[in-house]
């Protein structure tokens, strides 16, 4: 839209500056700059409700809230070029936008920026998500692992409604780093699944992350996978059998902490104060 330049202000230098001069006002208030931040939620809400001079007279909420909602997307858009990041005003006004879901879901589609991708899945999630379908397939895609993990994350969190299409995905891939994103949201189903354990031992015996599997099996519950943990107790080094020993203990299984002597290994030798 034309003339949206003028929402591009940078509001965080501008409530940084308004605290700088709180802080200055008040400082005999406080006995460190750490009680200070104590209060800086009040401070803020305190500038974003106070008319400022440098947005003609009104105050910071005012402001984005004047935005017309058919420019809020375009705007958020422009507040993720370069250096520039979306001021918590703006996310606040278009949460409470529920008719830009859909136009939300659609720009996540096809947006390739990090920035601008972890914004708008926030701004996803606050209006009440997206389909299961978009997260398994925003997994797929050529995108940062952090947008990834984000979307990971969604559909552990409706992990039954998700299953069977994440088993046939798993069916038709033997990229380890695909599994292991299928694998996280699979161990938030119910234990028992021969489909399951079986993705979960494959990626035992070829993830080189065994740490990680090994978790995973823990969070799974399946006891059947304590004798493929077992199996690597003997040659493993001091984090990953951490995991591997937990992860037995979670299915029912013991391990006996001198199972091993890793006084040799350097992150045992970390933890236990030796140099």
């Amino acid at each position: 839209m034309e003339n949206n330049e003028k929402y591009f202000i940078d509001f965080d230098k501008l409530f940084e500056n308004y605290a700088d001069k709180y802080y200055n006002a008040h400082e005999a208030e406080y006995d460190s700059p750490d009680d200070f931040a104590r209060d800086l939620d009040k401070i803020y809400h305190e500038w974003a409700t106070s008319p400022q001079d440098v947005i003609g007279g009104i105050s910071p909420s005012e402001f984005f809230n004047r935005i017309p909602t058919e420019d809020l997307i375009d705007i958020l858009k422009g507040s993720c070029v370069g250096d520039n990041n979306p001021n918590s005003l703006l996310f606040d006004r278009i949460a409470t936008e529920p008719e830009l879901l859909d136009d939300l879901i659609e720009l996540a589609t096809t947006a390739t920026d990090e920035k601008l991708l972890l914004v708008l899945l926030s701004l996803i999630n606050e209006l009440g998500g997206a389909s299961d379908e978009f997260y398994m397939d925003m997994v797929e895609r050529d995108i940062d692992a952090c947008v990834k993990e984000e979307c990971i994350e969604a559909l552990c969190d409706r992990a039954d409604s998700v299953k069977e299409e994440l088993l046939k995905r798993v069916q038709n891939t033997d990229e380890i780093g695909k599994l292991e994103m299928y694998a996280e949201p699979l161990t938030f189903c119910d234990a028992g699944d021969d489909r399951i354990l079986e993705l979960l031992r494959t990626l035992l015996a070829s993830d080189p992350n065994i740490a990680y599997v090994a978790a995973l099996i823990g969070r799974y519950g399946d006891d059947r996978a304590c004798a493929d943990l077992y199996k690597l107790l003997d040659d493993c080094d001091y984090a990953q059998f951490l995991e591997i020993r937990n992860a037995i203990e979670t299915l029912g299984g013991t391990v006996d902490n001198h199972y091993r002597d890793f006084s040799d290994d350097p992150l045992y030798q970390a933890i236990k104060g030796k140099k």
